[in-house]
């Protein structure tokens, strides 16, 4: 793999450590589900909508790609993104770091796009 990915993958396993000792201190543990909020940096339409396409197909998990024009009186650049969420799901942090290897390694492969992070929403019973 190249080196991004490995530096990606290292960068976001450290992060994923860090976020769920926090979620932990709020009350989150192992039966606990979670809504898992992800994003993806893409270089342009085309890699976000291979991404999302492949999202769509392998998994159940809402995915959407979007877009932001750069209005600092440039040229307008727009930038891409995929945004989306999983089903709610009990979560521990072995399973963070698999499904956090797997997202990092299916935007490589399909778009390729860079898995930016994620965030975790309670659901409630």
């Amino acid at each position: 793999m190249a080196e991004w990915y490995e530096q990606l993958l290292e960068l976001q396993l450290r992060t994923n450590r860090d976020i769920w000792a926090g979620l932990q201190e709020h009350g989150v543990d192992e039966d606990s589900e979670l809504r898992l909020g992800f994003i993806y940096l893409a270089p342009g339409e085309p890699e976000a909508r291979a991404v999302v396409d492949f999202l769509r197909a392998e998994t159940d998990y809402d995915a959407d790609v979007r877009s932001r024009r750069d209005d600092d009186g440039s040229d307008g650049e727009e930038s891409w993104f995929v945004i989306g969420t999983t089903q709610p799901t009990p979560v521990t942090l072995e399973l963070l770091d698999d499904w956090t290897e797997w997202m990092i390694a299916a935007g490589a492969a399909e778009g390729p796009c860079a898995f930016d992070g994620w965030a975790a929403q309670l659901v409630s019973d």
